[in-house]
């Protein structure tokens, strides 16, 4: 029996995405850039671009989401065992942020006005234990004190507040898993559920959550997606002018970054789908840029310009990534081939 050419194209798709020849990588490295970038307006004291409702950062972190959704429902739908599931997740999230919560809390100490004695105190334990614990604190004792138009300037790791929503999203989707992630109208019915509080509240965790359970729901029906993608352009764009002249812009946020994310990760452009061929850098730059962008800003000589300043940021922050992916993130990955025989099929 031959396939259908619809179908012949979802394996297609779908053995790229599973052996990483895609342009995720690309994606999740310029999503982390623009994180980078919006924060250095931020740090200046200048306004931060913006599109729709939200900030270039904020969108940016959307994109990371929505790319999380899509290829972690891959991952439980490729083995739904709910301890290895958790420990992948786990490998991917927390060395590099237990090194870089280390390594921070180190910097702070030549970087603090205080005595040593005093900045090793209770402050600086609690920000280890606590960020260890995905329990977010931003600052460190005398470290980049506060600035009058912003109290909030002095954090050291001002992005990691998504962190502890991402593993929990990880978290919701493996409580999806247990109780029918395969019935696909559970996840529909979740989305649907967040978005409206998402619309209505604009509170941050159902926002992010809905982008990240629009990646998972685009995986669930990517067969239908592809099948149907023509009338589905034309049903998106009628959605987005009219979420546009309802003045509803988080809506048409959604309606095309979902989709413009998910296309633009599943191609395989060639020279772009080698992004990652240093490593992939993403989550190194997220997790240390803040720190790094804050030594620039405030020990940049003279006053500091966006020209001048951006370029050393980005390329120090690149720099300490590939530190992080090389001697930290990879080898943790590496023991995702072991969860197999340390937590066997029977013993789930």
């Amino acid at each position: 029996m031959h396939e259908s050419p619809a179908a012949a194209t979802t394996a297609t798709r779908s053995l790229k995405i599973a052996e990483g020849v895609n342009n995720f990588d690309a994606v999740r490295l310029i999503a982390a850039l623009l994180v980078l970038c919006s924060h250095q307006f931020y740090l200046l004291g200048e306004a931060q671009p913006a599109f729709a409702e939200h900030t270039l950062g904020e969108t940016a972190v959307m994109v990371f989401f929505i790319i999380s959704g899509y290829l972690v429902a891959q991952s439980w739908y490729r083995d739904p065992h709910l301890m290895r599931f958790l420990l992948r997740r786990l490998l991917r999230l927390w060395p590099a942020l237990a090194v870089a919560t280390l390594a921070i809390a180190a910097a702070g100490a030549l970087l603090t006005i205080l005595p040593l004695h005093d900045y090793l105190g209770h402050a600086t334990w609690q920000f280890v234990a606590k960020n260890l614990q995905f329990r977010t604190v931003y600052q460190l004792p005398g470290v980049f004190p506060k600035v009058a138009y912003d109290p909030g300037a002095s954090a050291v790791n001002g992005s990691w507040w998504s962190i502890p929503l991402e593993f929990k999203c990880y978290l919701y989707l493996a409580l999806l898993g247990l109780i029918g992630l395969r019935r696909r109208w559970v996840c529909l019915l979740a989305l649907a559920v967040l978005l409206v509080q998402a619309g209505h509240g604009n509170a941050v965790q159902p926002l992010y959550t809905a982008f990240f359970l629009s990646g998972v729901c685009a995986w669930q029906f990517r067969s239908e997606c592809l099948r149907f993608r023509g009338p589905l352009l034309v049903a998106g764009v009628a959605l987005v002018a009219v979420a546009i002249a309802a003045g509803a812009y988080w809506t048409a946020e959604w309606l095309v970054l979902v989709p413009a994310t998910l296309v633009a990760g599943s191609a395989s452009t060639p020279g772009i789908q080698a992004a990652g061929v240093f490593g992939d850098l993403s989550y190194g730059i997220y997790i240390y840029a803040y720190l790094v962008q804050q030594c620039v800003v405030r020990y940049w000589p003279g006053t500091p310009s966006l020209a001048g300043s951006l370029p050393v940021a980005v390329l120090l922050t690149c720099a300490v990534a590939w530190c992080s992916w090389h001697a930290v993130e990879a080898p943790a990955l590496q023991l995702k081939r072991r969860l197999r025989r340390w937590f066997p099929d029977h013993a789930a």
